[in-house]
C-alpha cells in the first residue's frame, strides 16, 4: 500500500520489482522464517521511500505500508543533477517519474542546501510565488529568479532578507506592473534593503 502523495517515485509494481531484485523469490518462505525489520530496513534503503512499516499476519499474509518522499526542488548544477527532498536531503532522479517543480540552476554546490531549502520552504508558504517563480539561478555573485510571467530576471543578490525582499517584489507587481504592463522591464534588483531597481526593455 503505498500512501497518498503528490509524488509518484514508488508503486506497487516498482517496491515488488525492487524486492525480488534484492530478495529473488519470496513467494514461498516460511512465516517463522520471515524478518520484519529486515524487510523494513531494506525498503528504506530504496531512494524513493521515506518510511515503510510490514505486517505479518498467522495465515501469512504480508502487509507493506509505504510512505515515499517528496521532493520541492530540482537542482541542475554545472556539475550534477539531483533534487532536495522535504528535509533539504539529496535525492537522485528516477526514469519513470519526474515531477513539475522550480529549477534550480547554475553554481549551486551542497554549501548552498540549506539556504536554498529555506528559500524554497518559504515560497511554497504562498500559492502566488509558488506558482510565479519558476527558476532560481546561482550566479558567481549573485542570485537571480526567473518569474513565469513576464521575462524579467530578478536579482536578489542573496538570501538574506529574503522575505522582506519578496514582500517588497510583491507590492512592486501589484502597483507598477498593473500600471505600466509586465513586459516593461527587462531586470529587476532587490539586492539592495527597501530598493527596487528596474532596467526598462
Amino acid at each position: 500500500i503505498i500512501k497518498e502523495s503528490t509524488d509518484n517515485f514508488v508503486n506497487q509494481q516498482i517496491v515488488l520489482n525492487y524486492l525480488r531484485d534484492k530478495l529473488g523469490s519470496f513467494d514461498n518462505i516460511l512465516i517463522t522464517d520471515f524478518n520484519k525489520d529486515k524487510l523494513e530496513s531494506l525498503l528504506r534503503l530504496h531512494p524513493g521511500v521515506k518510511d515503510v512499516e510490514v505486517f505479518a499476519s498467522q495465515k501469512g499474509e504480508i502487509e507493506i505500508l509505504i510512505e515515499q518522499k517528496e521532493a520541492i526542488v530540482r537542482v541542475k548544477s554545472n556539475a550534477e543533477d539531483y533534487y532536495l527532498d522535504e528535509f533539504g536531503n539529496k535525492m537522485q532522479l528516477f526514469d519513470h517519474y519526474t515531477p513539475k517543480l522550480m529549477v534550480a540552476t547554475g553554481n549551486v554546490s551542497t554549501k548552498n542546501h540549506a539556504d536554498l531549502y529555506a528559500f524554497i520552504k518559504e515560497i511554497n508558504k504562498s500559492d502566488f510565488w509558488r506558482a510565479q517563480i519558476t527558476q532560481i539561478h546561482f550566479g558567481k555573485h549573485d542570485i537571480v529568479l526567473i518569474p513565469r510571467v513576464g521575462n524579467q530576471k530578478i536579482n536578489i543578490g542573496g538570501f538574506g532578507d529574503i522575505v522582506e525582499k519578496l514582500d517588497n517584489l510583491y507590492q512592486f507587481y501589484k502597483i507598477a506592473l498593473d500600471v505600466k504592463g509586465w513586459q516593461t522591464y527587462s531586470d529587476i534588483n532587490l539586492e539592495f534593503n527597501s530598493q527596487i531597481i528596474c532596467v526598462k526593455k
